[in-house]
């Protein structure tokens, strides 16, 4: 048996390698909270992940057989590298896949407990990304410090794309469930545009 198993001692170390490197980058990407000391910034966590990534090019240089991970590894970085430290800068976004569809799943339970609705598709549709924002775990004076790292124009802006992505929805409900007076409205509004241009 143990004659047996010699013959893959190499490829489990190597194996074994590879593995410390990914649990190594998931320390520098996802560093441990100890009380006390500060979340690296987004610049720092790119230094550190931007210098391993350096340490496992030189290695592949000197191990060829495991050139094709680091490769893995650096192109699969490097394609999600413009949003990938995005969490630091705002810390209360979710780090993981996990977080986010635990928060979501929240956010429709929410919903349906709110509204006696079984599904939560048309409250989506209609406040997608902007009911993120809403969480009723925060005091006011949480909300309030929140919303004042935002100037007033950046909040127009959004509240006017807030308001064109109701418009549509709205349209798009009328058209839905009373297609004549949406259509009479539609045409009466052409007419409208025909009569000021001439």
């Amino acid at each position: 048996m143990v004659r047996r198993r010699r013959a893959f001692t190499a490829a489990y170390r190597r194996l074994q390698r590879q593995r410390r490197w990914l649990v190594e980058l998931e320390r520098r990407l996802d560093p441990p909270t100890d009380a006390g000391v500060p979340r690296p910034s987004g610049a720092q966590g790119q230094r550190q992940v931007k210098a391993f990534l350096a340490e496992l090019q030189h290695h592949a240089g000197s191990h060829p057989q495991d050139a094709p991970v680091v490769a893995h590894i650096s192109a699969t970085l490097a394609h999600r590298w413009p949003r990938l430290f995005a969490c630091y800068t705002w810390p209360e976004r979710y780090r993981t896949n996990n977080a986010l569809e635990t928060f979501f799943g929240r956010l429709r339970t929410r919903q349906r407990q709110t509204t006696g609705h079984k599904t939560t598709h048309d409250f989506l549709l209609r406040y997608g990304e902007w009911a993120v924002f809403v969480d009723p775990r925060e005091s006011f004076a949480q909300v309030l410090v929140r919303l004042q790292q935002f100037t007033q124009e950046e909040f127009d802006l959004e509240y006017a794309r807030f308001r064109q992505v109701q418009h549509r929805l709205q349209l798009l409900y009328r058209f839905r469930h009373h297609p004549r007076q949406c259509l009479a409205a539609l045409e009466q509004a052409w007419a409208d545009a025909l009569l000021n241009k001439s």
